[in-house]
């Protein structure tokens, strides 16, 4: 969320001055928010308390009283740090035309917002644990242990980075930014994109889909161009980073229909008797009329 600029809404200049300070007790919320993750709020509770609240919450004039706007998480992060009073852009009572304004704004809020995509995430991460790690010391690799991740990687200084950055968070932040520190590895692996990659791939459907730039990571960087011709092509001419792979070194694509087959074959004896038999029953016509073309019947 950011500051806005000033805007005019049904003849009315919708001006803020200087952020005052509210007390908590004066600002009610609005029946029908949307409810407060509590998780999230006692993420924002340790950052605030460490770095001071950056944005102030937004509230409207009520008569001696106000009406949040925006902010209920750090509201409610202000409240689980007992503070007595917030930092507040202050709306004067007259800034909307009547309720439907009002409740358009609140609502605008949330959904005027662009979120960060899977790339941008990624690259935030990655300068993120770049600063903690230069106040905190260098990673040094420590023993070898397991660190599954989706992948045969072992514990590699990328692995050990991701454990460490990801313990500077409680339980509670790692469930809200998502920072456990699997979700960390896969960032610093996605931001060791290299620059003309991350500019080719931004703003395209890659950006949003994160085992798809993880695996463009694992390709050599010069071949990540050529790969790239392939799946952003118009129409694209691969549908993924493996089938342009795939389609680079002339290996024939995979049937779609023969690696389904492959896959409910392999799983086939791990299904329960009850399971494997009411297959059977669903398709007992067509075994029947097979078994009797090849004479087993």
């Amino acid at each position: 969320m950011r500051f806005q600029e000033p805007e005019k809404q049904s003849g009315r200049t919708m001006t803020s001055g200087a952020p005052r300070e509210i007390a908590l007790a004066q600002i009610d919320v609005p029946a029908g928010r949307r409810k407060v993750d509590p998780d999230w709020v006692a993420a924002l509770a340790a950052d605030i308390d460490g770095q001071g609240l950056r944005i102030p919450i937004l509230v409207v004039e009520a008569g001696k009283r106000f009406r949040l706007i925006a902010g209920a998480h750090r509201l409610g992060a202000a409240k689980a740090l007992k503070w007595k009073a917030i930092p507040a852009d202050v709306k004067p009572a007259d800034a909307f035309a009547d309720e439907a304004a009002l409740r358009l704004a609140e609502i605008a809020e949330n959904l005027m917002r662009r979120e960060l995509s899977a790339l941008d995430r990624a690259m935030d991460v990655a300068a993120w644990r770049e600063i903690y790690e230069q106040a905190q010391g260098a990673v040094k690799p420590g023993r070898k242990k397991s660190f599954q991740v989706g992948t045969n990687s072992d514990a590699d200084p990328m692995a050990v980075a991701a454990e460490r950055f990801s313990a500077a968070f409680n339980e509670a932040a790692q469930r809200a930014l998502g920072l456990g520190k699997t979700a960390v590895w896969r960032c610093l692996k996605i931001a060791t994109l290299d620059a003309d990659t991350r500019e080719r791939v931004a703003l395209t459907r890659l950006a949003d889909n994160q085992s798809e730039l993880i695996a463009l990571a694992d390709v050599e960087r010069e071949m990540r161009p050529a790969v790239l011709d392939h799946v952003l092509s118009e129409p694209p001419m691969a549908g993924s980073v493996a089938a342009a792979l795939g389609m680079i070194e002339g290996r024939k694509p995979e049937d779609q229909a023969e690696k389904a087959f492959r896959s409910f074959s392999d799983s086939w004896r791990r299904f329960p008797v009850r399971q494997r038999r009411a297959f059977v029953r669903a398709h007992q016509a067509e075994i029947l009329d097979m078994l009797k073309e090849e004479g087993a019947l």
